[in-house]
């Protein structure tokens, strides 16, 4: 059951045709418990930013997680599941209402979701406080699965800084950039990806020469543009959600030809029709793309169109194969969400070797290790896509450092690492 407060998603339709055959499955693996039904329904609170900048990611966020649970009918280990939506508004104070109110109010057994990463920053201590465990699905924050890291959080996106780092080596290696820029909004997640790509960079051998902040509100990229130094190999772009259609556009408009990589969600799908030929040549870097080629894939993208009946997107992905390995977790412990040691164990043991994205698996501090995909977007037979170019396999959140001397360091900030060469 999904219920959301303040929206709802009227074109997820409930089908049990899957849902029947995997807890079908389940049941013959491990039977229900006497006590399930007995102890009434499991409630998931899921926070995600249904309107603003990242409204669209946001409900691709919940209509990813939801089609999963769909797919089961919304029953683990005997006991239905309770999905309860509210809306992070792109704004960190009104994540932490939303958490409290799912924690105090609706009495969640746990949350998921959250999107930004100073949401996740914010609302991670209410949920250690309440001992409530959070599995962040899009949530990058670096530190909490580093220096700030809890028994109560685990991260089956990714960092922030993993796109950095990936995004560096291929721009040094492949690119044969030497120079370059970065350009980011002025908050956490500009900085964590900036910094992440910064440091490899330059302990390859590359120089950063100019640091951009954007503030998270900008409508006009334009003074931004002009000022951006011409003598650069390229861009790092740190600009998402409805702003990279701006960004990018002004970009291109502006005559230069830099070349410009960042995450994935600089060219998420459901900004590529905006963006037009604009995104052409854009490299990303993400754990998946809508054109991998392989079969649970492309069982996916036939339930997306069979469940949301519009266009997959790689938000989708990622918080389906999230509500997966959670309902793993949950039936291992044949539901049992009330015991939180064993729920938090189960939660921090998911591992699988197969899903939408590719191989999954947790390290030792709640951070996801997963396959990172270097993207280009082409056109092909007249549709925009994210190609896959190559692959970084297993990818940790310490990229190649060692994790003790990585955390002696000071986090990814708005001035660290120091811009040493910037000009």
């Amino acid at each position: 059951m999904i219920r959301a407060n303040g929206w709802f998603n009227a074109g997820m339709k409930k089908t049990a045709a899957f849902g029947i055959g995997v807890l079908a499955l389940l049941m013959l693996v491990s039977g229900p418990p006497a006590w399930a039904a007995e102890k009434g329904p499991i409630r998931i609170g899921f926070i995600a930013p249904i309107t603003g900048n990242w409204a669209q990611l946001g409900k691709d966020m919940v209509d990813g997680f939801s089609m999963y649970l769909d797919e089961i009918n919304y029953t683990v280990a005997g006991r239905k599941i309770e999905l309860v939506v509210e809306d992070e508004t792109g704004n960190p104070a009104a994540a932490v209402t939303k958490a409290r109110r799912l924690i105090t109010n609706e009495k969640v057994n746990l949350m998921a979701g959250v999107f930004l990463v100073s949401s996740a920053y914010a609302v991670t201590p209410i949920c250690i406080e309440a001992k409530i465990p959070l599995v962040g699905t899009v949530a990058t924050a670096d530190d909490l699965t580093q220096r700030k890291a809890s028994q109560y959080f685990v991260r089956l996106s990714y960092s922030s800084s993993d796109f950095g780092h990936v995004a560096a080596d291929y721009a040094y290696k492949k690119l044969g950039w030497r120079r370059a820029t970065v350009v980011g909004m002025d908050y956490s997640w500009g900085y964590e990806v900036g910094g992440g790509f910064q440091h490899v960079f330059e302990d390859l051998g590359g120089k950063i020469v100019q640091r951009v902040w954007t503030p998270i509100n900008t409508v006009d990229f334009g003074p931004y543009i002009t000022g951006l130094k011409r003598d650069t190999d390229g861009i790092i772009d740190v600009i998402t959600g409805a702003q990279t259609i701006r960004f990018i556009k002004g970009l291109r408009a502006s005559g230069h030809k830099w070349q410009v990589i960042g995450p994935g969600a600089i060219v998420d799908e459901t900004v590529l029709p905006a963006l037009g030929d604009d995104a052409l040549g854009v490299y990303s870097v993400f754990p998946y793309s809508v054109s991998m080629k392989t079969p649970e894939n492309e069982k996916f993208l036939a339930r997306v169109k069979q469940f949301i009946k519009r266009n997959p997107t790689a938000f989708q992905a990622s918080n389906y194969s999230a509500a997966e390995l959670i309902v793993r977790a949950i039936q291992s412990i044949q539901g049992d969400v009330e015991n939180k040691d064993k729920l938090m164990a189960a939660l921090r043991s998911m591992e699988t070797p197969k899903s939408v994205r590719g191989p999954i698996k947790l390290d030792k501090y709640g951070g996801i290790v997963q396959n990172e995909y270097v993207r280009r977007v082409d056109k092909v037979g007249g549709v925009y896509q994210n190609t896959v170019l190559e692959t970084y396999p297993m990818v940790s959140q310490f990229w190649k450092y060692d994790p003790d001397a990585y955390m002696k360091l000071p986090g990814y900030d708005r001035d660290y690492p120091p811009c040493k060469f910037c000009e």
